[in-house]
């Protein structure tokens, strides 16, 4: 459960320490350490499994074509976004190296985890409009206007997270000189890092948090009054259908009590049709949106009793209680980040069980992978056999060219040989005929 320091294990440094240092020992901090290192990569992995087959599962022909389909779909591209950009900062690699690189990765958490939230809050108003207002739906909540509106959100999360590319800087980290990290430059903006506190607590929590609750409740409300006065208009229309009749056909009583329960089971299966439509986007939204509630209350909770009194800040003095204190809130602390980033992970499993579009297309896609994956492992083993032949080919055809080459340098060896043989017995034949020319050009002087 995290690693001992050295230094734990030296009683006499113990005994002569103060409460900071010897804090390192304490199990506290090993628990907030273990937590702080398994729990994002247990999120991270289910997050990005979980959110892909979303992404497919709502990109079919079942699913889209709502506004709140699409968004859906937008939530189930950036959840895992946000989660990677927080690993960045939870496990620092090549970023705090370089300041430049902080800057953005700040930047990123921001805009992104900000969009995500917005996007929800949007979609849930979307789903309000739709159901207060079922005329005007139709020109309003279109797929159009959420591409319009996710622009708009990806804009204006930009410009409040703008700032982030002076107030952040690679720092050198308090216990080791040689690591950086990144974080607020608190020499140069530390009131406006104070501020910037309030207004992210306002911007990602409160506000949205204020308006999920009480439009999800509206929803909700609406929807039972639907339920409820449903049937009852069906009737109504129904008893001032008899009434007109009632005149002119009492001789075929029979058959307008036949008529009348026709008309009933008709307009009954017209009302479940319309209803059934909207209601599994309906139940996967309020679903969302509850567990978002449930998970950022309490971060919002600790977020503003930690501005009250303090929790994140170390003790000043070397009091027992209050580092024990501190190393027990830092577990809380680490447990509240993670819940808040658990709800990136969880939208899945709330379509899956709100949804049965959902949960079809999710096993299409399932068997549809299922089907392909031993084509794909057939076809790469082909692969690999077909470049196996043709590799053991090339090989042979550079032995098969070798051989032929060396033969044709043998050959060529004992024709240049053979050659050489006889150049060099002309020269002794002409040698003996320029002999005896001489020889006969003398004789005949």
């Amino acid at each position: 459960m995290g690693n001992v320091p050295d230094f734990c294990r030296n009683t006499t440094l113990i005994t002569n320490t103060t409460y900071e240092t010897l804090s390192e020992c304490w199990t506290e901090k090993r628990i907030a350490d273990f937590l702080r290192v398994c729990l994002p990569l247990i999120i991270l992995p289910i997050s990005l499994i979980s959110n892909t087959l979303s992404f497919l599962a709502l990109r079919s022909r079942q699913m889209r074509g709502t506004s709140t389909a699409f968004f859906m779909l937008a939530l189930s591209f950036l959840d895992p976004l946000v989660l990677l950009t927080k690993n960045f900062v939870y496990f620092p690699t090549f970023f705090p190296a370089n300041s430049v690189s902080c800057k953005i990765l700040y930047f990123l958490i921001y805009v992104l985890g900000y969009t995500n939230v917005w996007i929800l809050v949007i979609m849930t108003a979307d789903k309000f409009f739709a159901v207060w207002f079922p005329l005007k739906a139709s020109y309003f909540c279109t797929i159009t206007r959420a591409k319009y509106i996710c622009i708009f959100l990806l804009i204006l999360t930009s410009i409040i997270s703008f700032h982030h590319f002076w107030t952040i800087d690679s720092l050198t980290h308090p216990q080791n000189i040689d690591k950086q990290f990144c974080y607020y430059d608190m020499r140069r903006y530390d009131s406006l890092h104070s501020l910037w506190r309030y207004t992210d607590f306002v911007f990602w929590c409160f506000l949205p948090f204020i308006l999920l609750l009480s439009l999800s409740i509206l929803i909700i409300y609406k929807l039972h009054q639907k339920r409820n006065n449903s049937q009852e208009n069906i009737r109504q229309i129904i008893n001032t259908n008899i009434k007109f009749r009632e005149a002119d056909q009492r001789k075929r009583s029979s058959v307008l009590i036949l008529g009348n329960h026709d008309m009933e089971m008709r307009s009954n299966q017209k009302t479940e049709v319309i209803r059934s439509r909207h209601r599994h986007i309906t139940l996967m939204l309020l679903s969302v949106a509850g567990v978002f509630l449930l998970l950022t209350l309490p971060n919002s909770i600790y977020f503003v009793l930690d501005i009250r009194y303090g929790f994140s800040k170390s003790p000043k003095v070397n009091d027992y209680n209050q580092w024990l204190r501190y190393r027990r809130l830092t577990i809380l602390t680490v447990i509240m980040f993670q819940l808040s980033d658990l709800q990136h992970a969880a939208n899945f499993f709330l379509y899956l069980l709100t949804s049965d579009k959902f949960r079809r297309s999710v096993i299409n896609i399932c068997i549809t992978i299922i089907e392909i994956l031993p084509t794909l492992l057939t076809c790469s083993c082909q692969r690999k056999i077909h470049e196996m032949r043709y590799s053991n080919q090339k090989f042979d055809k550079s032995q098969y060219n070798m051989s032929s080459r060396s033969s044709v340098c043998g050959m060529s060896n004992i024709i240049q040989g053979s050659r050489h043989i006889q150049n060099q017995a002309k020269p002794l034949y002409i040698y003996h005929a320029i002999i005896t020319k001489s020889a006969t050009t003398k004789i005949d002087l």
